[in-house]
């Protein structure tokens, strides 16, 4: 396993994580250790946990994470959050940047290598965005009495959800990464988009239990989103939640059951989203058309 000190002596591509938490204690050090098994060191921001989360990302600074910070904040600003992370990341001089959930597990899709290797591979092919497979991962009548604490192995039903998840991407000076809200990085015009055409994987456990998600839904989005992060990207996800179990226990029959064999079924069985969906870009020009038309909002917004 590289030290921190072998990140920094690397040629590019450096590849650095970006990290916002808030309120993940039972997850949190299983994902941490994730990446940096997939040797991709982080930056991380917590957002003020009261659940002892801070404590465990301390733990990790200089061996996974190379700079914490503690910002905390009355509403769940994702968009402040968002640049102050981008700030951060720049500081250490990436050459590569990975937006990563604290509630995910991002894989390589190729079986001998790491998520760092392959990030490398691409970039080595001169592709300078890489799309990610959201495969959206459900507690089912299976597992919710199991007291196992690595969720990989707790929960094992999913649902493919969305690939509206640009989450690596080459730095360019005057990319904005927070007006698409993390799915998608805005370059500056002058570059053009290169997508890589392999998908990668990304496990995302928003939902982890009965308890866990009725807070998470209720407690700690619903009731933190400041109006103008309301307007902006709306809570069409949480919003159509309500409290009963059913919407956080999903039946195994409507999902597919994950057998780590790296065999993914494709499939949107079970729309976790309620009825919202997301943008499915698939080709570079595609990708370049989003990106010019968040390029304006920008501008408009801006005279």
């Amino acid at each position: 396993m590289k030290t921190l000190r072998d990140y920094f002596r690397r040629k590019p591509p450096f590849i650095l994580g970006m990290m916002s938490v808030y309120n993940e204690r039972d997850i949190i050090e299983y994902t941490i250790l994730h990446m940096r098994a997939q040797e991709v060191p982080l930056v991380v921001i917590d957002n003020g946990s009261t659940d002892g989360t801070f404590d465990i990302l301390g733990r990790y600074v200089g061996k996974a994470i190379i700079e914490l910070a503690r910002l905390e904040t009355e509403f769940f600003e994702w968009g402040l959050l968002l640049r102050t992370l981008y700030k951060m990341a720049l500081k250490h001089r990436p050459e590569w940047l990975l937006m990563v959930d604290a509630d995910e597990f991002l894989e390589s899709p190729f079986p001998s290598l790491n998520l760092r290797e392959a990030i490398e591979l691409e970039s080595s092919r001169e592709y300078n965005l890489i799309q990610f497979n959201n495969f959206e991962f459900w507690p089912t009548e299976k597992d919710r009495d199991s007291l196992e604490p690595d969720i990989r192995k707790r929960v094992k039903y999913y649902s493919w959800n969305d690939d509206w998840q640009f989450k690596c991407f080459r730095d360019y000076p005057g990319t904005n990464i927070d007006e698409a809200g993390s799915h998608l990085p805005i370059f500056p015009r002058d570059v053009k988009v290169r997508l890589s055409p392999h998908k990668f994987i990304m496990r995302h456990y928003a939902i982890r239990s009965y308890e866990q998600g009725l807070r998470k839904a209720f407690d700690e989005r619903l009731a933190r989103y400041p109006e103008h992060e309301r307007r902006k990207w709306g809570l069409h996800k949480y919003a159509r939640f309500g409290r009963e179990e059913r919407y956080f226990i999903i039946g195994s029959s409507m999902l597919t059951r994950y057998n780590e064999d790296g065999r993914w079924v494709l499939e949107r069985k079970f729309d976790g989203h309620r009825g919202y969906g997301f943008p499915s870009l698939t080709s570079s020009e595609e990708v370049e058309k989003e990106m010019e038309k968040h390029r304006r909002t920008v501008e408009s917004r801006d005279q």
